[in-house]
């Protein structure tokens, strides 16, 4: 780069942090470094933050020449998981039963006297910190990310304190989330938050956002403003595209999903169909390979309904390219009631490994959009569930097309996470100062 861009980044996951939040920054702020702009990232103290997953071995993934900030900050989650054990809220919002399906005491009382998060303890201290970096270091721009959108808030008050181009970064909705309605706001508490969301996209100077129904979504909640101002910038993929698999002779077809899996996702008509073609199939089996986090009673409900289901646990973000990579088939699925413009993050990793892609969502959604022209994948329509086993069958006779595959890393080379980076180097540099 002929221009030497001094970006400050802010971002609650960090690693330790492990999985897909802590991903999409991790790998645009490494390829940053490597295009020869200085990095600054304030983040998280470890014992201050709460993680879903830690995975230690990303501390090692961070480029040396990232300068990273640290602060302490006080952890409400901490008083809450000894005051309020019982609670908790289960993982994912997963419910074992209808009749636990509403909101909790803990639930409750973070949404009203938390606002928009309960991770905005270290807001205040995070300013002060920002405005001292952005001193000392002359920086060009700022970029916040969420979840959680707290951290949107503390871009808007370091922006209304400095005259710097400030980018606010969606990798989900705010108030439109899917389960938002699950987390028992009063009519108070939803005006907050949504003034709160409003005052960021109108303040910001530029929106990125990961898909393209997200930047609608996002665009919507402020008409009066200029649409050149958002930005879709997708999750990208992260080092060399795999070779694609030939298809070979072995009796068992190993499907994988690695995530994160609730009964919220509703999988169960896409298993249906799996254990309808093993009951007909004689030549060649699907099993079903789980990796990833899942509640203990969704896990037995399924072991014991599916036989071809195995469950793996949680693995390292160093050890999942290689289980993608290792697959016939890989599936992938987002909450029933989740947008159209949700992209799972995890697409980009199953379009790094080059194995078919089996997904279960809608018709019209951004992951088609992708699969489409990409030609990496099958869609599974959630509102055609009769037709899965058929489609099914057809998918597993599919055969690797050599020239769909040469056109396939033509269209993945703009996914590659190197020119997402230039994209927003370029974006941070084209933008007027407010």
């Amino acid at each position: 780069m002929e221009k030497h861009q001094k970006i400050l980044i802010i971002t609650y996951y960090w690693p330790p942090a492990g999985g897909i939040a802590v991903k999409r920054w991790l790998s645009l702020s490494n390829e940053f470094a490597q295009l020869n702009a200085e990095v600054h990232v304030l983040t998280l103290d470890r014992d201050s933050a709460e993680y879903h997953t830690i995975d230690d071995h990303l501390l090692h993934s961070v480029d040396s020449r990232i300068h990273v900030h640290r602060i302490s900050a006080w952890n409400p989650f901490h008083m809450t998981k000894r005051l309020f054990k019982k609670h908790i809220p289960p993982q994912g919002f997963a419910s074992k039963k209808k009749a636990e399906s509403g909101v909790n005491l803990l639930t409750k009382l973070r949404s009203n006297l938390f606002i928009p998060d309960p991770r905005k303890t270290w807001n205040s201290r995070s300013v002060r910190k920002a405005l001292k970096i952005i001193d000392a270091h002359g920086i060009d721009a700022l970029i916040t990310t969420s979840p959680p959108h707290s951290v949107q808030l503390i871009g808007r008050q370091v922006a209304r304190k400095r005259n710097i181009n400030w980018i606010a970064d969606f990798r989900d909705p705010w108030t439109d989330i899917f389960y938002y309605d699950q987390l028992g706001h009063s009519f108070f508490s939803r005006k907050v938050d949504a003034k709160f969301e409003r005052q960021v996209l109108s303040e910001a100077t530029a929106i990125s956002t990961v898909s393209w129904g997200l930047k609608s979504l996002l665009e919507d909640k402020v008409p009066s403003r200029n649409p050149a101002d958002f930005h879709v910038i997708p999750n990208g993929i992260d080092g060399e595209i795999v070779s694609s698999k030939l298809p070979d002779s072995s009796k068992i077809f190993r499907m994988v999903y690695t995530g994160m899996l609730t009964n919220l996702y509703e999988i169960e008509p896409f298993l249906c169909a799996i254990q309808q073609y093993n009951s007909a199939e004689d030549d060649r089996l699907i099993v079903f390979d789980f990796y990833g986090s899942i509640p203990p009673f969704y896990q037995e409900v399924l072991q014991n309904d599916y036989s071809f289901m195995h469950f793996h646990g949680n693995r390292s973000m160093d050890e999942i390219p290689r289980i993608q990579e290792s697959a016939d088939g890989l599936f992938l699925v987002g909450p029933k009631d989740y947008t159209s413009g949700h992209i799972p993050g995890k697409l980009f990793e199953y379009l790094r490994a080059s194995r078919p892609i089996f997904y279960l969502g809608d018709e019209g959604s951004d992951v088609v959009r992708i699969l489409e022209e990409t030609h990496s994948g099958e869609l599974f329509d959630r509102n055609e569930s009769k037709k899965f086993p058929a489609l099914l069958a057809e998918t597993m006779k599919g055969q690797v097309v050599v020239g769909e595959v040469q056109q396939r890393k033509a269209v993945l080379s703009a996914y590659l996470r190197t020119n997402q980076a230039k994209k927003f180097l370029a974006l941070a540099d084209t933008l007027g100062v407010k």
